[in-house]
């Protein structure tokens, strides 16, 4: 898992910044904000899509569990490598286009040969050859204009050699180009993180908390509710009377179990033969393994799962706000800039919206729309 999460953080990484950099030299000059905001509105739209679908795969009983939530995710992965292939040849068709126009127009832009029309350049073509017609085929002209355009063309590769990337060049850079990664790497390093292991905060936080402490079940050593358990094993309060457990806490565990591969008919489903904990603990408890989902905590499993799915999707509010408001913010910054403000108040409202969540039991939903705005 680790080797796999190194493999995917770096292509991952190496992949935004060839996206932004293939996004500027596409639109340079021409709604650069726009076009990289419509990027993130689609990557934070496959966030989304993530948040909500793998813990329902994970969860589904009889349906893989976590392999195959990986596997979906290995597969969404070939797409995108198969996607970034089909980027790599219309960028250098683009590129070769405009190789082959620079000498005659000096056309430097590389959105129009992205976006230019092959019929008309044949149109240009055409015209190019009236022109030379009209001109009485002057031949000491057209000699000159030939060689002009090889010049340019030469001059051209000349500076995109001289201009080669030079690992020297880091000495060159502003302290506003440095003042920009050190917030860069500030914000990524709060927001990252916490994405990471927001789920787990949430369900500690809000949707899963900890059992009632003074609530022990009737029977501590059996299990709750499952095949295992013939009767019931209600919890109860120190005074007897039947606990009651609030939507977002944990159902009460038993303090120890101890059962084998031979007290059940169904243990051929079981992932251990044994199963003997004299003092069990949530850590004890895996979901994934049938002998807690339905033998012996089915209670327990079951609203965990729920909660973790709920958690989820409140986990997608940030990335459903950056999603929407990415494309008109990035079209507004085009027109009328202001992006050090903007970037000012962005880092402003991450810090409000941690604390919120560090000092505060307050839902998690206001803090998660704040982060959504500045994120």
């Amino acid at each position: 898992m680790y080797l796999g999460r190194f493999v995917f953080g770096m292509g991952a990484e190496s992949l935004c910044v060839a996206q932004s950099t293939i996004v500027s030299d596409w639109f340079e000059g021409k709604e650069v904000a726009l076009a990289m905001g419509i990027g993130l509105a689609v990557s934070r739209l496959g966030s989304i899509w993530n948040n909500i679908i793998s813990p329902k795969v994970a969860n589904k009983a009889g349906g893989g569990g976590i392999q195959s939530a990986f596997w979906i995710g290995a597969v969404v992965t070939c797409c995108s490598v198969a996607a970034a292939g089909f980027i790599v040849l219309v960028d250098k068709r683009a590129v070769r286009k405009l190789e082959r126009r620079n000498g005659r127009e000096a056309l430097h832009s590389l959105t129009e040969a992205l976006l230019e029309n092959e019929g008309g350049e044949s149109e240009m073509r055409e015209g190019g050859d009236g022109l030379e017609g009209d001109a009485g085929g002057d031949n000491r002209q057209d000699d000159a204009v030939l060689a002009e355009g090889e010049t340019a063309v030469k001059s051209a590769c000349v500076v995109q050699v001289e201009s080669g990337v030079n690992i020297t060049d880091v000495r060159k850079f502003t302290l506003l180009f440095w003042l920009l990664t050190l917030s860069c790497f500030v914000v990524y390093g709060c927001v990252l993180p916490f994405n990471n292991v927001a789920s787990g905060i949430l369900l500690e936080r809000n949707y899963f908390t900890s059992s009632p402490s003074d609530c022990r079940l009737e029977y501590p050593d059996q299990c709750s509710v499952g095949y295992l358990q013939q009767g019931t094993n209600d919890a109860l309060n120190a005074n007897g009377d039947v606990c009651s457990i609030a939507p977002s806490q944990a159902p009460v565990l038993p303090t120890s179990v101890s059962h084998t591969s031979a007290d059940s008919d169904m243990s051929d489903e079981w992932e251990e033969g044994t199963y003997v904990y004299p003092s069990l603990t949530s850590d004890h408890v895996d979901c994934g393994d049938p002998f807690w989902t339905d033998a012996c905590t089915s209670n327990y499993c079951t609203k965990q799962n729920a909660a973790t799915e709920h958690a989820g999707k409140v986990m997608s509010i940030p990335y459903l706000i950056s999603a929407v408001s990415s494309p008109p913010l990035g079209h507004l910054v085009d027109r009328f800039g202001r992006r050090a403000q903007i970037a000012v108040f962005s880092s402003s409202l991450l810090l409000v919206v941690h604390l919120t969540l560090a000092i505060s039991a307050s839902s998690p939903i206001g803090p998660m729309i704040g982060q959504g705005i500045a994120y």
